[in-house]
């Protein structure tokens, strides 16, 4: 990765490490996972509005490119978001940011089936029974109860990052013409509207109990962690391609266990410790991250690469 690439890679896994953390407050101060994953997609919008005015001339134009864009502000924003507080409510924080780090294993998943360079070698599927090996790890003992609340939540939490998954590698294929920007406030803008009235209606906010913390974890999760770092995050997923851009999942749960532990007194089991060591081990499997250190390649076929987004 350049420099820029990195920096964008580290700033978003900076932010996302901390909105589970974010959204824990939320889910504790009483306010429902609809009303969380709408206030923070109508202030990713409000935060989004200033780059989309400077890249006005950048939005497409073909009705097909703005309908995908919606169906994806479900799959990839609307529907994960809503699921992750629905699973913070029943699971600590930083078991949430370990679950959500299997993101990549998806990724090698779907891309294989929607992308034809995309191969699942033998290295890729022992990584991949690897890592979900640490999924299983991570709820412990609650597969002898599937009806448990934090098995549940845990479950949930997977099938948000699923939705991830297949969001990153569907833009990869078929999205990549689009402008990182209008591809942003596209679908936060779409999925804004398929929730707030949902919100709404249901009267999502009717019971939360709303202080400085909880309005500051708010405005910090829609405005940098639905604005800013989704920004960061679509321009990777064209630079770098899914693959590489999901590496950002490596960091985010350092960062959501360290917060969880210092600012709401989470514990920190076994369970967390293996499923986290498993998932990252197999995410380095799937990936396909060098034990030594590769030769430099020439000048053209660097080029080559960077120009093929890593594919």
């Amino acid at each position: 990765m350049t420099p820029r690439q990195l920096t964008a890679l580290l700033t978003a896994a900076s932010v996302w490490g901390a909105s589970f953390l974010f959204i824990r407050v939320l889910m504790d101060a009483g306010m429902d996972p609809v009303g969380m994953s709408a206030a923070r997609t109508s202030l990713g919008t409000l935060a989004l509005l200033p780059f989309a005015w400077l890249a006005r001339s950048r939005f497409p134009r073909s009705p097909r490119t703005w309908l995908a864009l919606a169906v994806l502000a479900f799959v990839n924003f609307a529907l994960p978001w809503t699921l992750f507080g629905y699973g913070e409510k029943h699971v600590e924080s930083g078991m949430a940011s370990i679950a959500n780090s299997g993101m990549p294993l998806f990724v090698a998943v779907f891309a294989t089936i929607l992308i034809r360079t995309e191969r699942l070698e033998a290295k890729k599927v022992v990584g991949l029974l690897v890592g979900f090996s640490g999924v299983v790890a991570l709820m412990g003992g609650g597969l002898r109860d599937l009806g448990s609340d934090s098995t549940r939540g845990i479950l949930v939490i997977i099938v948000a990052t699923a939705c991830y998954g297949i969001s990153a590698v569907s833009i990869r294929r078929w999205l990549r013409h689009v402008h990182a920007v209008p591809l942003t406030i596209g679908q936060v803008a779409f999925a804004t509207a398929f929730l707030l009235p949902v919100a709404l209606f249901t009267g999502a906010y009717g019971e939360a109990s709303m202080g400085w913390q909880e309005w500051g974890s708010l405005l910090l999760l829609g405005g940098l962690g639905s604005g800013l770092a989704v920004v960061l995050y679509m321009w990777l997923l064209g630079e770098v391609g899914p693959v590489r851009a999901s590496v950002v999942t490596y960091l985010m749960p350092p960062i959501g266990v360290f917060l969880g532990w210092l600012l709401l007194d989470e514990s920190i089991g076994w369970n967390m410790a293996a499923g986290l060591l498993l998932i990252i081990g197999g995410v380095a499997l799937v990936q396909g991250l060098p034990v030594q250190k590769p030769a430099p390649l020439p000048a053209e076929a660097s080029a080559a690469v960077s120009a093929g987004g890593g594919q």
